[in-house]
C-alpha cells in the first residue's frame, strides 16, 4: 500500500485559478521554459546553423568577386601582351626559310672555322627531326684550335644571318690545343611552297678576348689575343720552315741572346730550343717575329677572312720563368 498519495495533473489544472500568485507565477515560468527548450529544438537551432552556413558561403563570395574584379582590371593589358606575342611569334615563323639551309651552315662553319685559325676535325650531319611547324636539322661539330680562337668563333655563330642555334658545347684539352664539340641546328618551316622573309637581325654578341687570360695555360706562357686587322696577303709561293707546322701554343719562351746589337730568343719545342731572330717565321698562321724583349717576344699572325681578305693580328709570347 502507497504511502504517497497519487498526483492528479487533472485536477490541479482545473484548480489552477485558486492557486495562490506564487504558484501561478512558478507554472508561467514553468510553461516559458518548456516553450523556449522546443522552439530552440525545433526551429532556433537548425536555422541558426543555416546562417552560419550563409554567412561563410558570403565570405567566400566576396573573395571570389574580388579575385575576378582584379583579373577583369589586367585584362586589357594581359590582352596586349597576347597581341605582341603572337605578332613576335608571326614574325619569327615568317622568317623561317622554306627549305633546308644545311649546305649553307656547313661552308659558314668551315669559312669561320678558317678565319679564326681553328682546325675543323670533323663535320657531322644528323637526321632531320619534324615538328608541328617547321624541320630541324642538326649537325655535330668538332674542331681544335686554342681558346681565344674557340671563342671567337662561337661568338661568330651567334652572328649568323641565317636561324641556327648552338647546344651541347663540351670543352677539352687535345694535347696542347683544346677541342670544341658543339651541336649546331638549322631550321625551315614545314608547309609546302612556303617562302620565309629576310631575317631580322639584332646586335650580335662579339666576344672581347682584351685583358682576358686563357684559363687553360699557366700566366707563364699565355699568349696574348688581339682581333685581326685588314692586311697584305702573304706570300703563299714561299717555302714554310719547319716552324711553322707546329701550332704557336708549343712553344715555350726561355730565354734570349745577343750578339752585338742583335739579340736572338731561345724557344723551346719538342724537347728543342730553338733560335730565332726579328723577321724569322714562326707557327702555321704565317706568323713572323717583330720584336725581341728580355722577358717576350712580339710577332705579326695573318690568317684570312672567308672572304678573300687577308687580316693581321699580333700575338705575344712570354717568358716562361719556370724553364
Amino acid at each position: 500500500m502507497s504511502l504517497l498519495p497519487r498526483l492528479n495533473f487533472s485536477a490541479l489544472t482545473h484548480n489552477a485559478a485558486k492557486w495562490p500568485l506564487p504558484g501561478k507565477a512558478l507554472l508561467g515560468c514553468a510553461l516559458a521554459g518548456l516553450v523556449g527548450v522546443a522552439g530552440e529544438l525545433v526551429y532556433l537551432g537548425p536555422s541558426r546553423q543555416r546562417l552560419h552556413q550563409v554567412e561563410a558561403q558570403e565570405v567566400a563570395l566576396q573573395q571570389q568577386i574580388a579575385r575576378k574584379t582584379a583579373l577583369a582590371a589586367s585584362l586589357e593589358a594581359r590582352s596586349r601582351q597576347l597581341e605582341l606575342m603572337q605578332a613576335k611569334a608571326d614574325e619569327l615563323l615568317q622568317a623561317l626559310p622554306g627549305e633546308s639551309q644545311m649546305p649553307g651552315l656547313l661552308e659558314d662553319i668551315a669559312r669561320l672555322a678558317l678565319a679564326n685559325g681553328l682546325l675543323v676535325e670533323s663535320v657531322t650531319p644528323l637526321d632531320e627531326q619534324p615538328f608541328a611547324f617547321f624541320h630541324e636539322q642538326p649537325v655535330r661539330v668538332g674542331v681544335t684550335g686554342v681558346y681565344h680562337d674557340l671563342a671567337m668563333f662561337l661568338s661568330s655563330l651567334g652572328g649568323l644571318s641565317r636561324i641556327a642555334t648552338v647546344h651541347d658545347v663540351a670543352l677539352r684539352r687535345d694535347g696542347k690545343l683544346l677541342r670544341l664539340d658543339l651541336l649546331a641546328k638549322t631550321y625551315w618551316h614545314a608547309q609546302a611552297g612556303w617562302r620565309g622573309g629576310p631575317v631580322a637581325q639584332g646586335q650580335p654578341f662579339v666576344y672581347d678576348s682584351s685583358g682576358l687570360r686563357d684559363p687553360f695555360q699557366l700566366l707563364a706562357v699565355q699568349v696574348d689575343y688581339l682581333p685581326g686587322r685588314p692586311s697584305r696577303a702573304p706570300d703563299l709561293t714561299r717555302p714554310r720552315g719547319i716552324l711553322e707546322g707546329l701550332a704557336l701554343d708549343q712553344f715555350e719562351m726561355v730565354g734570349t741572346l745577343s750578339r752585338g746589337l742583335q739579340a736572338f730568343a731561345l724557344l723551346r719545342a719538342s724537347s728543342r730550343v730553338h733560335r730565332l731572330a726579328i723577321g724569322d717565321y714562326l707557327g702555321p698562321d704565317h706568323g713572323r717575329i717583330t720584336a725581341i724583349h728580355e722577358r717576350s717576344i712580339e710577332l705579326m699572325e695573318l690568317f684570312p677572312d672567308g672572304q678573300g681578305a687577308w687580316l693581321e693580328r699580333p700575338r705575344t709570347l712570354l717568358l716562361n720563368v719556370n724553364s
